[in-house]
């Protein structure tokens, strides 16, 4: 049986890609050959730190000893809810970031507190951008399309971020750029919001609407008059109705209807009424039922009347909902 120093370098940065962040390091202290295989670019494609509680300084020898041209996804936990609270990230530090990785194209953030960061800071590379449980200035996406230097971003996730309102998505719709869109728990946005914005979002190819505190059929009506191109849609069901369920007719190109609970009532909405308007959807492929406490009636009339379609039935992903007792 071979030992580890008689294996060749591209093996052994194989196995180096499985092994935890921490240890990978620590491996690179073991001799100089070791030390170089800790150092291939193709184990920093990614950095993930959000398992971990680091620091700034951290951060900064992370950058200055690993990280290179070759990143393209940054994961990182901030400090927001821990003490003392402060900002893990600084305008400085994202900028030095985009100047050693030009090609990082997603960046995650769990837990930061971007009051005091411009959006102008964040990599110009950035097309992905995931915020979860992050505090946000009232003002922090460009009202337009900004100049080269800033990021363009395509796909973008908002998972309980609660200063985000009806005004911010009003300056992403400027922007012209997105294709997909995620609102879980944002509850500052209001139908008003969606009417107003939509218009601008119409290259929008993908959207949640998860746990926001519009009423799926006020959601739905702004979709359907402004969302021609949208492929994937999944929302919240509160205030569902089969009303708003017609909306989705006029949706032609729609493949991915998601649908998550809790579940409405027979009078609001019942299982003939789904599988009604998804009959009239000429490309849908897949219907996820998630909460909805079906049935195993209902779920048999869905599954075989929708041959063409998968139907799936599930759990509700957990912290999905909005301030309205549904935390």
């Amino acid at each position: 049986m071979a030992t580890a120093s008689e294996l060749p370098d591209c093996l052994l940065v194989e196995i180096l890609s499985f092994v935890p962040l921490r240890d990978r390091l620590r491996s690179s202290r073991v001799c100089k050959r070791w030390r170089r295989l800790v150092l291939d670019k193709a184990l920093w494609k990614t950095l993930d730190l959000s398992p971990y509680r680091v620091g700034p300084n951290v951060l900064w020898q992370l950058l200055r000893q690993y990280v290179g041209p070759g990143l393209r996804t940054f994961k990182v936990r901030g400090r927001l809810f821990s003490e003392p609270r402060a900002s893990l990230l600084s305008p400085a530090l994202l900028q030095e970031l985009g100047k050693r990785c030009p090609h990082m194209t997603y960046l995650y953030l769990l837990e930061e507190d971007l009051r005091k960061i411009p959006f102008s800071c964040l990599p110009r590379s950035l097309r992905y951008l995931e915020l979860q449980s992050c505090e946000l200035p009232q003002t922090w996406f460009p009202p337009g399309n900004g100049p080269s230097s800033l990021p363009h971003l395509e796909h973008l996730i908002l998972d309980r971020v609660p200063a985000f309102s009806d005004m911010q998505l009003q300056a992403l719709s400027r922007q012209g750029a997105l294709c997909s869109l995620v609102l879980r728990v944002t509850y500052r946005v209001t139908r008003k919001g969606f009417q107003d914005a939509f218009p601008g979002l119409s290259s929008l190819q993908e959207l949640e609407l998860c746990g926001c505190s519009v009423p799926a059929d006020g959601a739905l009506q702004a979709i359907g008059g402004f969302l021609p191109r949208l492929r994937e849609l999944r929302v919240t069901v509160i205030g569902l109705t089969a009303r708003g369920m017609a909306i989705l007719v006029g949706m032609k190109a729609l493949e991915i209807l998601g649908l998550l609970g809790p579940p409405p009532t027979p009078q609001e909405l019942s299982a003939k009424d789904i599988l009604t308007f998804c009959l009239m959807l000429p490309n849908l492929r897949v219907l996820s039922l998630q909460g909805m406490e079906m049935e195993s009636a209902d779920e048999a009339i869905l599954r075989e009347g929708l041959t063409n379609c998968m139907v799936t039935v599930g759990d509700l992903p957990f912290g999905v909902w909005g301030p309205d007792g549904l935390s």
